[in-house]
């Protein structure tokens, strides 16, 4: 691997670790990955959101709604990629400034559904093509064929990193089947235990039933 165009960032963690067994080629990738993010993220705030005081956060939560139209609050958690507290912020901030709203879903009288207005559709209509045009004042740097080229890599990379959570949920799925398992197991030896025992002061031997459990300990 050659060290030519490495930043002076890489240069230090090269000088500092390179003699550790480190894939350094995954970790420039990745790590410009993530370094190219937070800029990109720090200078759209800056150019673009600032002059309508808005996150990045709210402006993601604006873009998905405009596209994919209204959705369950969940789905749309999911969809701008942050947690369920950090949406009913997001979509606190959004109603305040007239923006979107939010309704019952009428199919679950627990759930909610998050459109935006039409103050909020307006707003996104209006902001994006100024998003839009400093995306192609970034990506003006690489070729058109380099764009592709680029964007095509960044997909294998969600598509690697979406398949490798898939697997880490269904590791957690098949520990907690395990686990399950085995407690159902240790229940069924805890009732045939309470049915052998003699004396009045037996376990009740339907122990999913906190009542009998309490008076068996009682006793008569």
């Amino acid at each position: 691997m050659s060290n030519g165009g490495l930043l002076p960032d890489e240069r230090k963690v090269l000088e500092e670790l390179g003699h550790l067994s480190l894939d350094f080629r995954a970790m420039w990738a990745i790590s410009n990955l993530f370094r190219s993010s937070a800029a990109i993220r720090r200078h759209m705030e800056a150019k673009v959101l600032a002059p309508d005081r808005l996150s990045w956060t709210s402006f993601v939560g604006l873009w998905v709604l405009w596209v994919w139209g209204e959705l369950g609050a969940n789905a749309f958690a999911d969809a701008v990629g942050i947690s369920r507290p950090t949406a009913t912020g997001v979509l606190r901030t959004l109603e305040g400034r007239g923006w979107a709203t939010r309704r019952k879903d009428p199919a679950d009288g627990r759930g909610i559904l998050v459109s935006l207005t039409r103050e909020g559709r307006t707003k996104i209509q209006h902001l994006f093509p100024r998003f839009n045009a400093e995306e192609a004042a970034i990506a003006g740097s690489l070729s058109p064929v380099e764009q592709d080229q680029l964007a095509s890599f960044l997909r294998t990379v969600a598509r690697s990193v979406g398949h490798r959570r898939g697997e880490r949920a269904r590791v957690g799925d098949s520990k907690r089947e395990r686990l399950d398992a085995v407690q159902e197991r240790e229940a069924r030896r805890l009732r045939a235990d309470a049915s052998r025992a003699p004396g009045p002061q037996a376990p009740s031997c339907r122990l999913d039933d906190g009542r009998d459990r309490r008076e068996a300990r009682q006793g008569p």
